[in-house]
């Protein structure tokens, strides 16, 4: 009879990219296994040095000796880890010794890209980003949306607490929060580093007086329902593949404990599209008939429209609407539906199992070709290959 294999998982459950990342790591040990997973979480596991962690895990994981580990911990962790001397896939921090292990790790890059092109998208001038500037996470996110506002010609304005705030959500954080906030000008977009971040900062919002999205709009990373749905009002987010990312990290350990892979790998944590919910359900836009024709793109992105029926919807004729939609949102009416259509087809793949030439006729496109280019021009890849990529 084949040995079970034993893994042993080191997460924060009440993160939900974690959870998300357990949920791709079980479908995975449910088809290829099963493997016994030693999956206890215990208080002390997310707190540094200690000493629970050496006086009690260390000892009784040596004990069940696991074939594997995949582990999201903090660098002194994976240290004691790591001397297991067996598989072990690591969640990627800054420190060098992650650098002969296989690891996990956001593709920050590529979060905070897809971050400001939406919001740039919704014509705002004025941004800001709040994160935690002791994270090495955060401030790579915060780094890359700085950069990509600027090369649109635009500033963000960065929150900067002082140092005995910035690690945590006391109250006293939150009303340095609020403050930070009046002094932005308005209307504005800003990047949380997550969720959690997030909802602070809409909290701080309404201890301000400043509405949101009217005054200021809210983006949040990592989409965590609870959060995002209990959240006044609700939070649009980007999503992240951690399932995905869960199941092929799964992959790679099992190969690992089979002798198939002995250099070091990397998993990365692609977003996969935005879910736009109501703190950022607005046009930061003066011209009152460009706003007209982005209201009438955005309410019907679940079907077929042309330029056309976008420019009926204001009082414009074609040429000038395209001039001023130009102007103002630096690309033409065409490429604002193309994208808006885009991003309907990319939420459909990855939260239905509909077949591509299904999705195209529920949007109304008398076949999948017709969503298909426009699909390969903005995402550089094919409805299919999207769906491979991102979903399991």
């Amino acid at each position: 009879m084949k040995k079970m294999r034993k893994v042993a998982l080191f997460f924060e459950t009440t993160a939900t990219n974690d959870r998300k990342m357990l949920c791709g790591i079980a479908k995975y040990s449910r088809l290829y296994g099963p493997w016994l997973l030693y999956c206890k979480r215990h208080p002390f596991y997310m707190t540094p040095g200690h000493s629970m962690w050496k006086q009690k895990v260390i000892p009784e994981l040596k004990s069940w000796a696991p074939d594997g580990i995949i582990a999201h911990v903090d660098t002194k962790k994976a240290r004691d880890l790591i001397e297991l001397n067996v598989p072990i896939i690591l969640g990627a921090v800054t420190e060098p010794v992650y650098l002969t292990s296989s690891y996990f790790a956001d593709d920050s890059a590529a979060t905070s890209l897809m971050a400001a092109e939406y919001l740039l998208s919704l014509g705002f001038k004025n941004f800001a980003f709040c994160g935690f500037q002791y994270q090495y996470w955060s401030q790579e996110r915060c780094d890359v949306f700085v950069k990509a506002i600027a090369r649109a010609g635009y500033k963000v304005d960065v929150y900067n607490p002082p140092k005995s705030y910035s690690r945590g959500f006391l109250r006293d954080d939150q009303v340095i929060l609020s403050k930070w906030l009046k002094t932005l000008p308005n209307p504005v977009a800003v990047l949380a580093c997550n969720d959690a971040r997030a909802q602070q900062v809409i909290d701080s919002c309404h201890l301000a007086g400043l509405n949101v999205p009217e005054k200021v709009a809210v983006l949040g990373i990592d989409n965590d329902d609870l959060i995002c749905d209990t959240t006044s009002p609700p939070l649009s987010s980007i999503a992240l593949g951690n399932e995905k990312a869960g199941y092929e990290t799964a992959r790679l350990l099992d190969n690992m404990m089979s002798g198939r892979k002995r250099k070091p790998h990397a998993i990365i944590i692609s977003p996969t599209h935005i879910i736009v919910r109501q703190s950022t359900d607005i046009f930061a836009i003066e011209d009152a008939e460009v706003a007209k024709a982005m209201n009438f793109i955005r309410e019907n992105r679940k079907r077929q429209i042309s330029v056309d029926d976008a420019v009926n919807a204001t009082s414009l004729g074609r040429r000038a609407l395209e001039q001023r939609f130009k102007k103002t949102l630096n690309h033409s009416i065409y490429q604002e539906i193309r994208r808006g259509c885009v991003e309907q087809v990319a939420r459909m793949l990855l939260e239905t199992s509909m077949p591509v030439f299904q999705i195209a006729k529920t949007l109304g496109y008398s076949s999948s070709e017709h969503i298909a280019r426009p699909f390969r021009k903005e995402k550089g890849m094919s409805p299919q290959q999207y769906r491979r990529k991102y979903s399991y």
